[in-house]
């Protein structure tokens, strides 16, 4: 590659032509807005052994289940949805 230049992404690219499109104000949504109600999110629901058995299989039960609550938690205070 010649000195001076370098490479753009392609979703780098997308991010900036979607810019110009018609409608580009779809692509800017408040996560709150867009947030599931407390009964049907997923999030708030206890921790089983399974789900986190399944989601972490090369980890034992009891590390799989700490990581799978740790995943849940560092969800729910990205998106905003309380603890």
């Amino acid at each position: 590659m010649p000195a001076g230049l370098r490479s753009v992404h392609p979703l780098d690219l997308l991010d900036t032509v979607r810019r110009w499109l018609p409608g580009a104000s779809r692509w800017h949504r408040d996560s709150r807005a867009l947030r599931p109600e407390a009964s049907e999110d997923w999030l708030l629901e206890p921790t089983t052994r399974d789900d986190a058995v399944l989601l972490f299989p090369h980890l034992d039960d009891e590390t799989a289940v700490l990581h799978y609550q740790r995943l849940k938690l560092q969800l729910r205070e990205r998106d905003g949805r309380g603890f």
